[in-house]
């Protein structure tokens, strides 16, 4: 027992639910970073029924819930939502989550579980910014390989994988970090095996979307999407650039800045011009296999 106040409060003997019976269906834009997904996110927040909030540390919030959930609740909800609060890209929230706190504070035990927590934080977040919208998703690429873990959070989650050129997310990356070749090919390849690897076991859960083909045929791409989210398509995804969209992180960090714009395909093959003869030499050592298995021809 531990004290709460002038109470006690039992600590759980086996540990807390990652969910209930409630069945949430969020969906998640997963891929390797600099692949497109926060051009889709703005053109899905067009859409009157969809909402998709900032990046978020929403893998580290299950990984201490996995961790810690045997602690009393009050203790295990402070640590959870304290991932989201004071994450790096918390201030574009614009939300406040006493109100959330105290809400899932007193929850009935039945509904003390990780899914029930989180769906509340985004749907705080579409309350405030996007009260009409009715599904909530995420779109943090570095949580790409923790999908299993998030699965078995919301076992009726949908993934949509937009899967980029390698050899450009890595051109891409390096055009805003100085991190070399190596390290960003690692990401694309671990990205692209555990997101496809979901798709092959879940392939109903599972849209992937080649990042060539929704900047060519962006109308598409779209109504594939709506149908796969099981909304109507909207013509107002097409003209994102032109809505005044809550997209605060968009505009607070220079790199994500294009997603305001309209739809291009310039930065398609932009890497042929990037490297040198010797990095793309590289490029092939380290992406090769899995450029191929993904259906990307090579190129020296």
């Amino acid at each position: 027992m531990v004290s709460r106040g002038l109470g006690l409060v039992p600590i759980a003997l086996f540990g807390r639910p990652l969910h209930g019976a409630e069945r949430y269906r969020p969906f998640f834009i997963v891929g390797s970073g600099r692949c497109g997904s926060t051009l889709l996110r703005a053109m899905l927040e067009a859409h009157p029924e969809l909402h998709v909030p900032p990046e978020s540390r929403l893998a580290q919030a299950v990984r201490d819930f996995r961790r810690l959930s045997r602690l009393p609740w009050n203790v295990v909800l402070r640590i959870v939502l304290a991932q989201f609060e004071y994450g790096e890209v918390w201030e574009s929230w614009d939300l406040t989550l006493g109100p959330v706190y105290r809400a899932l504070d007193a929850a009935p035990p039945a509904a003390r579980n990780l899914a029930a927590v989180v769906h509340a934080v985004y749907r705080a977040h579409a309350d405030k910014h996007k009260p009409g919208s009715r599904r909530w998703g995420d779109k943090t690429p570095p949580a790409t390989p923790a999908l299993p873990r998030l699965q078995a959070v919301f076992p009726d989650l949908q993934v949509i994988h937009l899967l980029r050129d390698g050899r450009d997310v890595v051109q891409s990356f390096m055009r805003v970090s100085p991190a070399g070749i190596p390290h960003f090919a690692r990401m694309w390849v671990e990205a692209v095996r555990v997101a496809r690897a979901f798709g092959a076991r879940h392939p109903r859960q599972y849209l992937e979307i080649r990042y060539e083909d929704f900047v060519r045929r962006p109308r598409e791409t779209l109504e594939r999407t709506a149908a796969f989210l099981d909304v109507p398509f909207d013509d107002r995804m097409l003209r994102h650039h032109e809505l005044p969209l809550p997209l605060a992180d968009v505009d607070r960090y220079p790199a994500l800045r294009g997603a305001r714009d309209p739809v291009y395909e310039s930065s398609v093959g932009r890497w042929r011009t990037f490297f040198d003869p010797a990095q793309r030499a590289e490029l092939e050592r380290l992406l090769g296999a899995t450029l191929a298995t993904a259906g990307y021809e090579s190129g020296l």
